[in-house]
Order: C-alpha cells, then structure tokens, then sequence
C-alpha cells in the first residue's frame, strides 16, 4: 500500500527563536516539532524527527525557513511626507 508520503520531495520547518534563546522548528503539514539550542542542535533534532515519523529510509529535502519580526514604532512626526 502506498503511504501518503511517498510523493513528499521536501518538508519546510519554520524556525523561531523562543524567549530563552532557544530555536523551535515546526512543519506544518505532518506536524513535526524540533528544538535545539543552537543551529547546529536544531538541525540535527530535525534529521532525528524526520527520521522518527517517516523511517531511516526515507529521503527528501528540509527547508528551513527562519521566521523573524521585525518592529516597527509609528509616531505621529514619522508621517510627513518626503
């Protein structure tokens, strides 16, 4: 039997920082979850998650999308033209 995953070619995991310095990735359409301290922690928790749900056979690109903000404040005398 064909398992749905068979057609995934590549699996995007959004990546935040959280409030303790740490990185969280998430892919949105199986639902992994994946922490590190660092990118290089961070990364190898994905190779292991992935490898958990899918199986140690299966192969696939991972992008890793950062996720930032970037803040704004708008006062009043920031809004004249030019």
């Amino acid at each position: 039997m064909k398992k749905f995953w068979d057609n995934i070619k590549e699996l995007i995991f959004v990546v935040y920082k959280t409030d303790d310095g740490g990185l969280t990735a998430i892919e949105g359409n199986v639902g992994l979850i994946a922490r590190g301290d660092d990118e290089a922690s961070l990364e190898s928790d994905v190779r292991f998650q992935v490898a958990e749900f899918f199986g140690k056979d299966f192969t696939c690109t991972v992008r890793l999308r950062w996720f930032t903000d970037v803040v704004l404040t708008i006062k009043p005398s920031d809004q004249s033209p030019g």
